[in-house]
């Protein structure tokens, strides 16, 4: 019996320790979305290029209605070759970029936001810049040999709080049992 109340205790304990970890890392909690696009090339015989990831962003502005994207992972295809994406560049680096994504339609601005990837690029140097044109009505790259496209962000999916803790309580419970039964 005094097993069960010191894992009680110890869950119990666990439990506060992790929902308030939840509640203070939720008031400054980033966002994060998968990114996916699909450019194809200007010339029939040309190579389309795609890129899928993961943005990183700051919590929603609501006066501006945007997130401002802080980071990127994932791989860009290009003529067959797949490019590591190494990191977001700064606002103002490559394309004139802001790194800003809408929370609604158009999902970015005419600037976009632009990264680096292990390779070529756009630019030869590895750059790239994802943007939206009003005019084409559409999103592309920052490079000639490259048409109008889909761009497209899911919100990334993270087990919920409730889920991990279930998942703790379940293998104390179990532990318990067989220490109980090798008792």
């Amino acid at each position: 019996m005094q097993l069960i109340k010191q894992l009680s205790i110890a869950t119990i304990t666990t439990f506060v320790g992790y929902t308030s970890i939840c509640i203070a890392s939720t008031a400054q909690a980033a966002q994060l979305f998968n990114f996916q696009y699909s450019f194809p090339s200007y010339e029939s015989d040309g190579t389309s290029i795609s890129a899928s990831g993961t943005l990183f962003t700051t919590d929603l502005d609501p006066i501006n209605n945007n997130y401002t994207i802080t980071g990127i992972s994932g791989t860009r295809t290009v003529k067959g070759i797949t490019e590591q994406i190494i990191g977001l560049l700064p606002p103002g680096t490559y394309g004139n970029n802001d790194n800003f994504l809408n929370a609604s339609q158009p999902l970015l601005t005419i600037k976009g936001f632009s990264y680096l990837v292990a390779g070529s690029g756009e630019d030869g140097k590895g750059n790239v810049n994802v943007f939206y044109s009003a005019l084409s009505e559409g999103y592309s790259e920052l490079s000639s040999d490259v048409d109008f496209g889909s761009f497209t962000i899911t919100p990334y999916s993270v087990p919920e709080p409730y889920t991990v803790v279930g998942l703790l309580v379940t293998l104390g419970f179990g532990s318990l049992m067989k220490r109980k039964e090798s008792a």
